[in-house]
């Protein structure tokens, strides 16, 4: 498998923009509408061989798929809204600190090898841009820019090589192209991701188990077929996903549902719960230092 830096590199160098409010991570990264993008994210991240082999070597995603992303998915947003002396990134990394071993090519892996953190760091920053394409409003080339400077300044949190790291949008569009042509695979957990609804998986925590016998058949049918709507064309080639131009249809119709009644929720109500108490701690926190400053 290629390194990033095999792949290009980068002809300019990477600088972070700040995180905080106003920033575009801050403003999309605790979006309720970033939940439909958790299956696609997570089949792009376990396309690449050595997470796939870290998943099925060191944890128990085959038994309960739903115990790795529901604890993981508080800490990444912990690396993203508390302070960066706060070692939110910092845990976050060194919870992959013993994830080794030997993928199905016969590759040694190590989770902490950045290239290999890179990729999955990348289809996080990549799903706010395209949950904005599909479920909002396109973010323009700046903003773009933008993005990816924010990703840059997240990525310094976690204390890894910046020897991967990419600024700039078009330096991504080079990446992405090259990941998806040469070094993502199908394999034993995309399978598993894609036959989810066939499989008696433990219910969603919270959802008692009478109701999750009703709904986990439908309830995993749309979230497999949402998958599948969001893939890249290329990544739906990989993984052998027929779409047809009704499933087409489907997903506009339901995208754009989404797009126009979002504006219409109350602010509180679009964001996690736990992102929206710290993202409003910090604006009143500028407001208040504000208001201390001599005019």
């Amino acid at each position: 498998m290629s390194s990033a830096a095999e792949i290009e590199q980068p002809t300019t160098v990477p600088r972070g923009a700040p995180l905080g409010p106003g920033s575009l991570l801050w403003e999309y990264f605790g979006d309720h509408r970033l939940k439909l993008f958790f299956g696609r994210s997570g089949t792009l991240q376990n396309m690449h061989p050595a997470v796939s082999a870290a998943l099925q070597q060191h944890s128990n995603f085959f038994d309960d798929p739903w115990d790795r992303l529901l604890r993981s998915v508080p800490r990444i947003e912990d690396s993203i809204y508390d302070p960066p002396e706060s070692a939110a990134a910092v845990r976050v990394r060194d919870y992959h600190r013993d994830i080794k071993g030997v993928d199905h090519h016969g590759q040694r892996y190590h989770a902490l090898n950045p290239d290999i953190f890179w990729w999955t760091h990348v289809t996080f920053v990549e799903a706010v841009m395209a949950m904005n394409e599909y479920f909002g409003t396109p973010l323009t080339g700046d903003q773009k820019q933008q993005l990816w400077a924010e990703g840059v300044t997240w990525w310094e949190r976690y204390g890894l090589s910046a020897q991967p790291v990419f600024g700039t949008y078009e330096e991504f569009q080079a990446y992405w192209e090259h990941m998806l042509a040469d070094e993502l695979e199908a394999n034993e957990t995309t399978d598993f991701a894609l036959r989810a609804a066939g499989i008696p998986i433990p219910p969603v925590p919270g959802v008692p188990t009478w109701a999750w016998t009703v709904i986990r058949r439908p309830f995993m049918e749309f979230n497999v077929w949402l998958v599948a709507a969001m893939m890249p064309e290329r990544g739906r080639e990989i993984l052998g996903i027929d779409w047809n131009r009704l499933d087409e249809f489907g997903f506009r119709v339901f995208a754009g549902t989404v797009r126009r009644a979002w504006p219409l929720l109350p602010r509180p109500l679009r964001y996690d719960r736990r992102v929206y108490r710290k993202i409003r701690a910090a604006e009143q926190g500028l407001s208040q230092g504000s208001l201390a400053r001599p005019a």
